[in-house]
């Protein structure tokens, strides 16, 4: 009720006739107080004027009794409250006590009041005023005839305005309260779908006009409506149409990923597979190159066999690449977030590809920012991974001049911030063949290199960049290349890693120490001075032996002697005894000078120094440090240690295979060790359960019993025999994760990926077994 339209007209239409009555009536009822209040005023005017002609007369004669008189009967009248004559001094004469008569005790006194409507008038004698009359008005009898005509005016005005607003709601209820509750009641129809007009009698007003648009409106909406519930049903059977295909499709595809899941499986199986039997044959064929190698043969049949080596180690690298690819897209790489140190493992990547980069005369070096913090978290495997691929390809492609590996935090971070995560920016730079710019989008895929000449000329398979890529990107980082045909080629790589809190160069055995470098070469002078000099008090650096000289004087002369001497080995293409003449001619104390030298120049008779391999790391140059820093530096090597002795011990190999049964035998034969061999898995546990082996080397893949099956009896026997467990090892050529997983789940305390170097064999034996005597 309080929110419909004609309440708010009526409350409206009051409000406005009760502003408009009240308005008129206070008009009304003011102009009548002021008429009678004016009427009022004229009379007492007349009676007080009269009054004052005859006190005129009275006055001067001092008849104040007649004065008195006059009062007495100007009072008379009901209007007048009082009559009072004063002197020209303002003194009542009749109130003085001068006149006394028997009527003077019923005289008004004057009063004043709200009630009271005060006349006065000069009293004039000639033309001299000689005092003045005063007459006091009644308004009693005025306010209550101005109140009884309120209350009059009150019971019309109200009358009035029910009257007005009774007619005012019977015609807004017709013209327009009536009209609009039709159109309201009809739109309800509308959403009811029921398409309804409205006739409101041809009018041709606003509401008219809105009554003429509503019919329109439900005209076009009930077009509108039968039209959309046609295109609806058109809609509904395309929908249908379209969800018959789509469960198709759906169908389709599951069976698709069906297919592709038993594809990769394939796939997985396929390199399982070809990882086993590739890896057999190829343990044979490298063992036995190693055997042979450690025999009695020429510098033509060494060279045959170096060759034979040579390929069976590409075409294992082949393989492990290809075995890594198909990990990394099946997400089965594991992934590490351990301590790491990047000037160490930079120096290894460098150490695994040194032998190459010596080999054509390069320059090897590396500079990390001082910016950046050596120690990190992250995973050192697979950052060593592709830092071994990437520099490996730039000392292939570089036949001359520099491979180098640039560390500096990405633009825009700072190593001051509060945030752990750092983005470390690594540049691989190198001064080789370059690539053409429209070879350097294709150059990450697979199988893919810049030309097929490139292929002949240089090798590789075409993996190493698209693992480095598939790697970066698992990593959350970027890879990237910018090369320009014979200018070289810079590979950049981003990855974040968080800083370690912990680390810390304070206890480096560099600190506080002053260093000479002396090396022919820029960039590795500049670098290495870089690196050090976070850790010492003074480093110094020389482009030339004289210069390095000159240096040398001086700290002497000054009392401030080098604490240690870096030198390029091979300075001025010098021969490296040539070097160490020069140095022994200033008489420095052989301990405390480095060489820095290259693959096959590591080792130098009778030098008491130390010698380290190109780039130097941090790591190894603080140990190197330790022994020039020396206050009782050993001027003599340490009389060789004797030879431990080493106990027999019992070994059974367990192997289908006869090429490789017969290379673990050559393996052995030189160690005190009883072997024995079993053929297949079930001659393993029979023999097994026969006697006791200290150690059982157990093939995976073998006919009749597999050494899976084989593995899990031997355990079984053991504990129910309670027999002392024998160290089982599995000999496995399955590189992939799931089958390591599986062996040692098998009972297995280690495995081997074939191929197997004699060096790995023995170590192994060494580390389980601990055979020698103490």
């Amino acid at each position: 009720m309080k929110d419909s339209l004609r309440f708010k007209i009526s409350i409206g239409t009051g409000l406005i006739l009760l502003l408009f009555f009240f308005t008129l009536g206070y008009y009304i009822v003011d102009s009548q107080k002021r008429m009678l209040e004016d009427s009022l005023a004229e009379h007492g005017n007349r009676i007080a004027a009269l009054a004052a002609r005859s006190c005129a007369e009275y006055l001067p004669r001092f008849s104040f009794f007649l004065i008195e008189d006059l009062a007495l009967s100007v009072e008379q009248s009901p209007q007048v409250a009082f009559c009072e004559v004063y002197d020209r001094e303002g003194s009542p004469i009749l109130q003085s006590g001068n006149i006394i008569s028997n009527s003077h005790n019923s005289k008004n006194k004057p009063h004043y009041g709200s009630d009271i409507l005060i006349v006065s008038k000069p009293i004039i004698s000639g033309n001299e005023n000689i005092g003045r009359v005063e007459i006091g008005m009644r308004l009693d009898k005025v306010r209550k005839e101005i109140q009884g005509n309120t209350y009059s005016l009150i019971i019309l005005f109200s009358a009035c305005m029910l009257c007005t607003i009774i007619a005012l709601d019977a015609f807004f209820q017709r013209i327009l309260i009536s009209p609009l509750r039709l159109l309201a009641n009809n739109t309800r129809e509308i959403a009811r779908r029921r398409f309804v007009t409205v006739d409101l009698d041809s009018r041709m007003d606003e509401i008219g006009s809105l009554a003429l648009s509503f019919n329109d409106m439900s005209r076009n909406l009930e077009g509108l409506y039968k039209n959309l519930e046609v295109k609806v049903q058109e809609r509904t059977h395309e929908l249908e149409t379209a969800n018959k295909k789509l469960v198709k499709a759906i169908a389709k595809s599951e069976a698709m990923a069906v297919e592709a899941a038993k594809g990769t499986l394939a796939k997985s199986q396929f390199l399982a597979a070809m990882s086993h039997e590739i890896r057999t044959p190829m343990n044979a064929i490298l063992g036995m190159a190693e055997i042979l190698a450690e025999s009695n043969l020429d510098d033509e049949q060494k060279k045959f066999v170096e060759i034979l080596h040579e390929s069976g180690e590409s075409l294992l690298h082949l393989i492990n690449e290809i075995l890594d690819l198909s990990k990394i897209e099946a997400g089965e790489v594991p992934f590490e977030k351990k301590d790491l140190n990047l000037d160490r493992l930079i120096g290894k990547a460098f150490k695994v590809t040194a032998h190459a980069g010596h080999g054509k005369g390069l320059e090897l070096a590396y500079n990390i920012n001082r910016d950046v913090p050596e120690a990190l978290m992250g995973d050192p495997t697979r950052l060593q991974q592709i830092l071994v691929n990437l520099i490996g390809n730039a000392i292939k492609f570089t036949e001359r001049g520099f491979v180098v590996v640039e560390v500096s935090l990405n633009p825009g971070m700072s190593p001051s911030s509060n945030d752990k995560l750092l983005n470390i920016h690594f540049t691989v730079k190198d001064s080789g063949i370059g690539i053409e710019e429209d070879k350097l989008e294709s150059i990450f895929d697979r199988f893919t290199q810049a030309d097929s000449s490139t292929t002949r000329k240089y090798g590789g398979t075409g993996l190493g960049l698209s693992i480095c890529k598939s790697l970066s990107k698992a990593l959350g980082g970027k890879i990237w290349i910018e090369s320009r045909k014979g200018f070289g080629t810079s590979v950049h790589l981003e990855l974040p890693f968080e800083k370690d809190p912990r680390s810390s160069v304070m206890s480096s055995p560099l600190r506080g120490k002053s260093i000479l470098i002396i090396n022919d070469q820029d960039y590795s002078r500049q670098a290495l001075a870089i690196r050090i000099g976070t850790r010492t008090k003074r480093i110094s650096k020389a482009q030339s032996m004289e210069e390095g000289r000159q240096f040398i004087d001086n700290s002497v002369k000054s009392n401030s002697p080098f604490d240690m001497i870096l030198v390029r080995g091979s300075i001025h293409d010098w021969k490296t005894s040539k070097t160490l003449t020069e140095l022994r001619s200033l008489n420095i104390i052989e301990e405390k000078i480095i060489l820095i030298t290259t693959v096959g120049q590591d080792y130098i008779e009778n030098f008491a120094g130390s010698v380290l391999l190109a780039p130097v790391d941090m790591h190894s140059l603080e140990n190197a440090s330790k022994k020039a820093l020396s206050k009782n530096p050993e001027l003599h090597p340490s009389p060789a240690q004797p030879s431990r002795r080493m106990r027999s011990l019992d070994i059974l190999l367990v192997e289908d295979n006869k090429a490789n049964c017969m290379l673990i035998q050559l393996f052995l034969k030189d160690l005190p060790h009883k072997l024995k061999v079993a053929n297949n898995g079930a001659e393993g546990l029979e023999l097994a359960r026969e006697a006791h082996f200290d150690i059982i080397f157990m093939d995976i893949e073998m006919p009749v019993m597999d050494g899976y099956e084989s593995t899990r009896k031997i355990r079984a026997w053991e504990k129910q025999t309670s027999t002392k467990p024998s160290i089982i090892i599995a000999l496995t050529a399955h590189a992939l994760t799931e089958a390591r997983d599986k062996i040692i789940e098998a009972g297995c305390d280690s495995f081997l990926t074939k191929p197997i170097s004699k060096d790995k064999i023995i170590s192994t034996i060494n580390e389980l077994c601990n055979p020698f005597f103490t």
